[in-house]
C-alpha cells in the first residue's frame, strides 16, 4: 500500500523518487555540513562501518524517537567501530537546535537539496526524506538498505545486523 501511495505522489509531482542504489555497490561519496556547520566527507570513514539513516524532519515525534534510540545505543555502535549519521533536508541551524534540545549524540548532516538522499534511493516527498537506512561496510560498499523503517525499531535492527556481520 505504501509503495502504491508513493507512486501516486510521484505521478502527481509531489514526490521525487531517488535512484535505487543496490546493495553491493560502492557507496556514493559525499561531502555535507554537519550540525556544527563543518564539512563531513564519507571517504574519511573508510575502515569503519557507517550508518546513514535518513529521516523526514527534525523535532517531529518519529524523528525524535529514532534519534533518541540511536543516541541510547551509541556506546554499542562505537564499540563496533560504527559511525552513525542522521541525514535530512533540514538546515544546519535546525539540526543543531534539534541535537541540543534533546542532548543527542548522533552526528546530523544537512542535505538541503536532497542530492545525497536521491543518490541512495531515498524518496523525497514534498522535500522531505522517506525514512530509510543504509549500512556501509569498512570498504565503503553499501552492505544493506532498509526502506520505510520504524523509528523505534530501526536503531536496534541496524545494531543487530552489524553485530552479526562484524563478528
Amino acid at each position: 500500500m505504501k509503495e502504491f501511495l508513493i507512486k501516486i505522489l510521484v505521478l502527481l509531482g509531489l514526490a521525487q523518487p531517488g535512484n535505487a542504489i543496490q546493495e553491493g555497490q560502492p557507496a556514493y561519496l559525499f561531502s555535507l555540513n554537519n550540525h556544527e556547520d563543518k564539512v563531513v566527507n564519507l571517504s574519511d570513514y573508510k575502515g569503519k562501518w557507517v550508518v546513514l539513516y535518513f529521516y523526514p524532519k527534525a523535532d517531529t515525534p518519529g524523528c525524535t524517537t529514532q534519534a533518541k534510540e540511536y543516541t541510547k545505543l551509541m556506546p554499542e555502535f562505537e564499540k563496533l567501530n560504527v559511525k552513525v549519521f542522521g541525514i535530512s533536508t533540514d538546515s544546519v541551524e535546525k539540526i543543531r537546535r534539534f541535537r541540543e534540545k534533546y542532548g543527542l549524540t548522533v552526528e546530523f548532516l544537512s542535505d538541503p537539496e536532497g542530492i545525497v538522499a536521491k543518490a541512495y534511493g531515498v524518496t523525497l516527498i514534498a522535500g522531505l526524506c522517506s525514512r530509510d537506512t543504509v549500512i556501509i561496510n569498512q570498504n565503503l560498499i553499501v552492505e544493506k538498505i532498509y526502506r520505510g523503517v520504524s523509528p523505534s525499531a530501526d536503531p536496534h535492527k541496524v545494531l543487530e545486523y552489524i553485530k552479526q556481520r562484524a563478528s
